[in-house]
């Protein structure tokens, strides 16, 4: 029987739909850069490829200069914030999962590739209301992007719990490969910016269809 303590999240995709709002910042800034529109499944395309922004950018507009591509990254983080509040929502039933493992003594974080830290990295979580139900956040800007695993480590480190204690359910196949590399359990989640054949391709321990599934999973995993 496994003795699972610890449930780590990835945000955007996961726990959070912000991927409308991700493009909809990239456009707007875009737009006043004079640079074409990106389609929204393109734009998950490349997320999925674990592409930085500043990467994204030249790819599809190769002739920016360090200098524009700086600017347009500054502008669309403020384009972003100012969009989250009215735009971004919760994965459905993500308040209900959070609250049965909060109930059920289970220790919750969050792993992201976002690049924010401090107060910034709680942002969203206390938007949607749910910051109190997250024990720890870790970042992509306090730690290393995924695939790498350092996020993953560093959240079961400040949860303070083994790797083996933890499981990790994120939506992309960075999330699966970061997971997997950190050697904690991990969950499959096609509700962000991958498909289920996509996940499938990188072995994750499990899938399911939505959050509402992972209650009963941990269940099995539990007995196991």
């Amino acid at each position: 029987m496994r003795n699972i303590r610890g449930v780590i999240f990835d945000l955007d995709g996961t726990l959070i739909n912000s991927l409308d709002t991700y493009n909809m910042a990239f456009n707007h800034t875009a737009e006043r850069h004079n640079l074409r529109a990106v389609d929204i499944r393109e734009m998950a395309d490349f997320l999925n490829q674990f592409v930085t922004l500043d990467q994204l950018l030249l790819t599809l507009y190769p002739s920016l200069t360090p200098h524009a591509i700086t600017a347009f990254t500054r502008a669309m983080k403020e384009e972003f914030i100012a969009l989250s509040k009215d735009h971004i929502t919760l994965q459905p039933h993500a308040r209900e999962v959070l609250l049965l493992l909060k109930d059920g003594g289970m220790k919750t974080g969050v792993a992201t590739g976002r690049m924010s830290v401090g107060n910034g990295k709680w942002r969203d979580l206390k938007n949607l209301g749910i910051d109190i139900l997250i024990d720890a956040v870790v970042t992509a800007g306090e730690t290393k992007p995924k695939p790498d695993p350092a996020s993953l480590i560093k959240c079961t480190e400040e949860l303070g719990l083994s790797r083996s204690e933890c499981v990790f359910v994120g939506d992309s196949r960075a999330d699966i490969i970061a997971g997997k590399r950190a050697g904690v359990q991990v969950i499959a989640l096609p509700t962000g910016v991958a498909t289920k054949d996509q996940l499938a391709e990188e072995k994750p321990d499990s899938m399911l269809d939505c959050l509402s599934a992972l209650p009963a999973q941990l269940q099995t995993i539990f007995r196991t």
